[in-house]
């Protein structure tokens, strides 16, 4: 820290000058100690005082952080004032100058433990943001509540406080063990740290950086000596390391059981994780699935560099990610272990020990032909392999070629990935003529329209290359540009024929009969109670329509219509949520009506049933279900289900993320498969708010205000679920903390909301029934990465088999075999096989 108080400076100087003093009196050499003079000592104890104060002093106070509403927490547990405290640990920062860390510890109503996680100044509870401010937490902001156990409470979590940097990011590893324990030990980058124990347990330890790289494990010891491990950042796939560092790899196999697969053959297939640097599962490297047959040959193996562009419209596309050389394939159990030579070293390659797939990945420009796998056998003879053996492709059960080895490249600009632009603007056809002032008085917005003319270079198909696109943009006037509004920060220009552009050919407007986008603009989009300050309509109609009128949205409006037939109209904000809908002739009659065109199309819920206070201290969410499992995700505002684009402000009527109908647990469709019906909760697991720039990564948005005064991760985790009716309590375990759930509603629906994103370690839940019973899955989804663990054979087949039954109890009429998929009926015939191969060659190929 470059800044610091200026009586530093001057006890410093005292110091200097009273040690000058000494050396003086002894010729400038000392031969043996000698007692400091008082001035000495007390100018040395007030250097190491004000040292130790030096950050404290520029850290400021501001005012609390709102509070969200007990109803925001209803689900998830109320907090109550009266049993907070602090647990009185104050574990160090790593910056000795910050304030310590503590727990603060509460219960609820119901009898279960809240935990929180902050620090603790002039006998204060909070958080000191980014920019050096301390605030306090409001009880239930930051809170996770969770059930006990019969042992005491397990509540334990790795919270990650985001940074400037990786190394200014914090991990903080905490929890409450329980009454019962003897000891929590914790292990990082710097090996053990015997935690101190507080009230009920609890323990909190603070690592520097992100949890992907601090990595932490927790030690619980027992009184009766009992221990539990508890990893925070571990992934239960099976992974390989990445030569340049950062996300790790990780390869997955299983038995094929498409139609006409052998009994004996295995699949395997590599994809590189996701992490903070590469968050986007979108972009990650993935290589194509390959087979082999583990009952004739002892191992099946692929060793092929890829490059940025390999398999682009293959199905497995590498992305413009960096060259890596990969060697994976899956191993029958009679491969004691594998050893991998060449690329100037020698290495151990690892078996998973479910599955048999193995996995190693080198720098791109190792050359595969100059590597050799030794595959040491139980009986004690060694194989060896200098190119990709035994391979079958995927689905076709044919041998899989060995293509050229492509030469190195390294990937490409952006530029040069971003897809072609399908129309090419015609600046003479450019129009700026409609302008709408404010009515929250934030200056004049613009309408910019032009035509385009379809780019060649752009796969438009249906024969898109016929019309001329018509295409508008909205924003604030300033000075000569056209400007997208900006939350926090100076607002983006918008050049002609960038990627903000909405896009139409007349045969298209004439199909929907037109296009109109509805979009309001708060004047807080990080408030709790975030209030519309403007709403702006914008859009196409067919250039033969004549006579426009906009309905729905208070008086009867003309519509006014620039060259292209575009149209802009600005109005208060409390018609954020109304439904327009525009009139127009064409060709003599009367065209239009109804409902603007929305997407998407079909019913979806609006007002929620379950909410969940935001991380941030923004709008809360809130979800939602129909009996058919249509779901419903969205911020609240006004009670209703919305979207809010925090970058510019935008809210929109309608969920911000929602799913079609399938079937519920407690609404079970007639041909869900029979597992599906047994659930008693219906999971899901999604990401919003998160942007990524075209190469993966987050985009580089500046951090919000919350994110600045929170230190809160980019992006939103939320888990949602629709529960049976015996279903009284759902208990969510993540790498970040424990929290319990109560089903609300007509369909009995939870939702929790993480900031951030899980890129290690596992998501749990456990189900808690009414008449006491529980029951514990793994939740899967774009959060949290880990091993999927397919159902075991006898199981898959039950399931198929049920399917089967049900469809021909559908058409009981018709027992024809023409009336059943081939698709099902070859896949029960292939898990047949597979069965019974195994029972006559027990031990031969890799245990499920």
């Amino acid at each position: 820290m470059s800044d610091h108080p200026r009586v530093l400076d001057q006890l410093g100087a005292e110091l200097d000058r009273v040690a000058r003093g000494n050396l003086a009196e002894s010729g400038g050499l000392r031969l043996a100690p000698r007692r400091l003079s008082a001035l000495a000592v007390i100018v040395a104890l007030l250097v190491l005082a004000a040292a130790a104060t030096a950050a404290v002093l520029l850290i400021q106070q501001g005012p609390a952080l709102p509070a969200p509403h007990a109803q925001d927490l209803q689900s998830g547990g109320v907090p109550l004032p009266g049993s907070v405290r602090l647990a009185g640990l104050d574990a160090p920062d790593p910056d000795g100058g910050a304030p310590p860390w503590d727990i603060r510890l509460s219960r609820t109503r119901a009898g279960e433990t809240c935990t929180a996680v902050g620090q603790v100044l002039k006998g204060q509870f909070g958080i000191v943001g980014l920019d050096r401010v301390f605030r306090v937490l409001p009880l239930g902001g930051a809170d996770a509540c969770g059930v006990s156990s019969p042992g005491g409470p397990t509540l334990a979590g790795a919270r990650v406080f985001v940074g400037r940097g990786a190394q200014e990011a914090r991990t903080v590893v905490n929890g409450v063990a329980g009454d019962g324990t003897r000891s929590v030990t914790a292990f990082g980058p710097d090996g053990a740290r015997a935690l101190p124990l507080g009230p009920h347990g609890s323990f909190i330890t603070i690592y520097r950086g992100r949890v992907e790289d601090v990595r932490p494990r927790i030690m619980i010891v027992s009184r009766d000596g009992h221990a539990h491990s508890i990893a925070f950042a571990q992934s239960s796939a099976f992974e390989a390391s990445d030569p340049a560092g950062g996300s790790p790899w990780q390869v997955s196999g299983e038995a094929d059981l498409q139609p006409g697969a052998h009994p004996d053959e295995d699949c395997a297939q590599a994809s590189r994780e996701p992490g903070p640097e590469d968050p986007s599962r979108f972009d990650s490297s993935l290589t194509p699935e390959v087979c082999g047959r583990l009952g004739t040959k002892p191992l099946f193996v692929l060793m092929r560099r890829f490059v940025p562009g390999s398999g682009e419209g293959s199905g497995w596309p590498w992305g413009n990610n960096p060259a890596r050389t990969l060697v994976y394939g899956a191993a029958a159990p009679r491969v004691r272990s594998l050893t991998l030579a060449g690329g100037g070293t020698t290495r151990t390659v690892p078996i998973d020990a479910d599955g048999g797939v193995f996995l190693a990945v080198l720098d791109g420009h190792i050359d595969p032909r100059s590597l050799t796998l030794t595959a040491h056998l139980r009986d004690g003879p060694t194989l060896t392999y200098t190119h990709s053996t035994n391979l079958l492709e995927h689905q076709r059960d044919r041998p899989l070629p060995e293509p050229p080895v492509p030469a190195y490249r390294n990937p490409l600009p952006v530029q040069k990935t971003l897809p072609p632009a399908f129309e090419l603007a015609l600046p003479s056809t450019v129009s700026e003529t409609q302008r709408e002032s404010d009515p929250a008085g934030a200056g004049t917005w613009l309408l910019r329209s032009w035509r385009g003319r379809p780019n060649p270079k752009a796969n438009l198909g249906n024969g898109g290359g016929r019309e001329d696109f018509i295409c508008i943009q909205i924003g604030l006037a300033h000075g000569a540009a056209l400007v997208e509004p900006r939350a926090s920060g100076p607002g983006q220009p918008l050049r002609l024929g960038d990627e903000t552009g909405r896009c139409n050919q007349p045969r298209d407007l004439r199909r929907i009969t037109y296009m109109l986008q509805v979009e309001s603009y708060l004047a807080d989009p990080y408030a709790y109670a975030p209030r519309p300050a403007r709403t702006v309509l914008s859009g196409e109609l067919p250039p033969e329509a004549t006579e426009p009128v906009l309905l729905g949205i208070g008086r009867p409006r003309a519509l006014a219509l620039d060259a292209n037939h575009a149209f802009l109209v600005v109005l208060p904000g409390h018609y954020w949520h109304a439904s327009p809908h525009i009139t127009y002739e064409l060709h003599g009659h009367t065209a239009g009506g109804g409902r603007a065109p929305r997407f998407p199309l079909g019913p979806t819920p609006n007002a929620p049933q379950a909410r969940a206070a935001d991380p941030d201290g923004g709008a809360p969410w809130g979800f939602a279900a129909t009996p058919d499992c249509s779901t419903a995700i969205g911020r609240i505002v006004e009670g209703r289900m919305s979207s809010i684009d925090e970058r510019n402000g935008v809210l929109k009527s309608g969920p911000d993320i929602w799913g079609s109908g399938g079937g519920c647990p407690t609404h079970p469709q007639p041909l869900a498969p029979a597992a599906e019906r047994r659930r008693p909760v219906s999971f899901d697991v999604q990401q919003a708010d998160t942007y990524f720039s075209p190469l993966g990564g987050h985009s580089s948005e500046p951090l919000t205000p919350s994110e600045i005064e929170r230190r809160t991760l980019p992006g939103r985790t939320i888990i949602t679920g629709v529960a049976r009716g015996d279903v009284a309590t759902v208990t969510i375990s993540t790498p970040r903390d424990v929290r319990t759930l109560r089903p609300a509603g007509p369909l009995h629906v939870i939702i929790a909301v993480y900031d951030g994103q899980f890129f290690r370690g596992a998501l749990t839940a456990t189900v808690a029934f009414k008449d006491g019973r529980t029951e514990t899955e793994p939740l899967f989804g774009p959060a949290g990465a880990g091993r999927f663990n397919p159902p075991r054979l006898t199981a898959q087949l039950h399931d198929a088999e049920a399917h089967l039954e049900q469809m021909r109890s559908n058409h009981p009429g018709n027992r024809s075999p023409r009336a059943i998929p081939k698709q099902l009926t070859g896949r029960i015939e292939t898990i047949k096989q597979r069965i019974a191969y195994q029972h006559s060659h027990p031990g031969l190929l890799p245990r499920e």
